[in-house]
């Protein structure tokens, strides 16, 4: 049987850097269409997977129902969660919801809900990997010279740019994998940027699924005008 398959959209934040007077997701870029819509009607029409869990900021549960409430899909495909203080406890929300649904090998994909571009394929190539290595994160080789600062001042030294990845999602994991890790860490969580890093820190292997410059990250107006210009050109991440 194969194992099934699980996405968690984070949408958790307040996006207090989104200078907006909600959070990010409610913001329309296709007519009334809303972050928040556009993402999860996105990841329905993949057909992929078994179900789909939104984490919402507890302030806005009602808002986050009402929104998704237009979208035509099966009944308990789509659940709705308080996210909590933190990204980190946000995704153990969601991943303590799938205890009791999920099985050790069942694959479990987290997405940021501020990278409203991401594509099929992207998505099919991290649950590709993730069947082969059990931990994936999609991420970018980096363009630019990086350096590293001691204090922020001065360059103490360059850092060989072929050697530096910048980290994207969805990151993708076997259930049994992501669940250890989180719960192992949970007096910590607060101190992890992302999924990956807590289950590297817990010391499993996480590969790279390759991503895509635009699959961008929503966090400034700037970002919004970006993704409002390539949602009116039809929003492909093709790569050729």
């Amino acid at each position: 049987m194969d194992a099934k398959k699980y996405a968690i959209l984070a949408f958790g934040g307040v996006g207090s850097r989104f200078g907006w007077s909600k959070p990010k997701q409610f913001y329309p870029i296709k007519g009334e269409k809303t972050i928040l819509e556009y993402l999860v009607e996105k990841f329905l029409s993949f057909s992929i997977f078994d179900e789909i869990v939104v984490l919402s900021p507890p302030t806005y549960i009602e808002e986050t129902s009402k929104v998704l409430s237009k979208l035509n899909c099966e009944p308990h495909k789509v659940h709705i969660l308080a996210g909590g203080d933190t990204r980190e406890h946000s995704v153990w929300n969601g991943i303590s919801f799938l205890k009791n649904r999920a099985k050790e090998d069942d694959i479990v994909l987290i997405h940021d809900g501020a990278r409203p571009l991401v594509s099929k394929e992207i998505i099919i190539r991290n649950i590709e990997l993730c069947n082969i290595y059990g931990s994936v994160v999609t991420a970018i080789s980096s363009t630019d010279t990086v350096s590293y600062s001691e204090n922020g001042l001065k360059i103490g030294e360059i850092v060989e740019r072929s050697k530096i990845y910048m980290h994207q999602t969805p990151q993708t994991f076997r259930f049994g994998i992501i669940y250890s890790a989180m719960e192992s860490n949970i007096e910590k969580l607060h101190v992890f940027s992302d999924d990956a890093s807590i289950v590297l820190a817990s010391g499993y292997e996480v590969y790279y699924a390759k991503g895509h410059r635009l699959n961008l990250k929503v966090t400034t107006m700037e970002d919004l005008d970006i993704l409002k210009y390539i949602v009116d050109k039809g929003g492909d991440l093709s790569e050729s």
